[in-house]
């Protein structure tokens, strides 16, 4: 089902939009990192975000998918039902905050991509004036790349708690901003989102230095798409979920208690007239015999035959 949500804004995606660009950028310098700052700042934003409105097309396909996403399974964790009934009802309730979440974490993008440009243009002039080797320009990059993908990873964790915490508690955006930071407080979260990432941007990064033909970095670029975008709505819920210690009616303990504690109550009753048919058997073993009523006849004394 979540993978159904969300076909139509992968394909949207792979035509308009490619995923970890922040990474991926650095295979478009085709081995040459002596650029312009202009010519930098096209490869590091790309023709999505130079355009703006495939971003916005994205985005909202993005939002709506998700909407369905989180709402079902919220559904879900609470009735312990799996249905797409009523699909106009979940898109309505949780397509606002997450419409906001999606803005705000695109306007955070920005600026980290902004801070990137600022890093590269900063390291070409430097290296560059050290005549330093292209092969270890590009390894510079590379890695700041990285570090700020990492950053971004970072900063991305709390703010996909804001959207189940408005809609499912229903707290305004300032109150569920401020909770989201302490439900992830102390939890080791990071690399069970980080990681998937990770190889997902290395893939992609692989693709764009392999220069294949562009049919199949679209496809690679629509499964790379729709498996972020299922794994990390699924991973909110669940995480919420278990952060929040909320019930989930949808794990085998919940899906049917009253045949469970009618069960449990018949094997007591049962253990317990065993007990006590064993206990009436031990004891009416060691009652001692009741005397009869009759009392037994005493023989008469002889009497002496003596003559006196």
């Amino acid at each position: 089902m979540p993978i159904l949500a969300m076909l139509v804004p992968a394909i949207a995606a792979c035509f308009l939009y490619t995923p970890y660009w922040e990474v991926s950028f650095v295979a478009h310098f085709d081995f040459s990192p002596y650029r312009s700052a202009a010519t930098t700042f096209k490869i590091l934003f790309g023709d999505s975000w130079q355009f703006v409105w495939p971003v916005i097309v994205v985005a909202a396909l993005q939002a709506v998918g998700a909407a369905v996403i989180m709402s079902a399974i919220d559904r879900h964790f609470r009735t312990g039902n799996l249905s797409l009934k009523s699909i106009g009802r979940l898109i309505n309730i949780s397509v606002f905050p997450i419409a906001l979440g999606i803005a705000l974490m695109s306007a955070v993008s920005i600026l980290l991509r902004l801070a990137l440009f600022g890093l590269v243009s900063l390291v070409q002039v430097v290296l560059g004036a050290m005549s330093a080797s292209s092969g270890a320009v590009l390894a510079v990059i590379s890695a700041m790349a990285v570090g700020v993908f990492f950053l971004h990873v970072l900063v991305l964790l709390p703010m996909l708690m804001w959207a189940p915490v408005m809609f499912i508690y229903g707290y305004k955006f300032r109150d569920a901003a401020a909770l989201s930071f302490k439900m992830i407080s102390g939890k080791k979260l990071l690399w069970s989102l980080l990681l998937p990432m990770l190889i997902c941007a290395g893939l992609q990064l692989l693709i764009g230095f392999l220069q294949v033909h562009i049919a199949i970095a679209c496809a690679v670029s629509f499964v790379i798409f729709l498996f972020t975008n299922v794994y990390t709505t699924v991973y909110t819920m669940i995480v919420f979920y278990d952060i929040s210690g909320l019930d989930r009616r949808d794990i085998a303990p919940y899906k049917r208690p009253s045949v469970m504690l009618a069960s449990q109550a018949d094997a007591q009753l049962a253990q317990s007239e065993k007990a006590e048919e064993r206990h009436e058997k031990h004891v009416g073993a060691k009652k001692p015999k009741k005397p009869s009523g009759n009392k037994p006849s005493q023989k008469p004394r002889k009497e002496d035959d003596r003559v006196l």
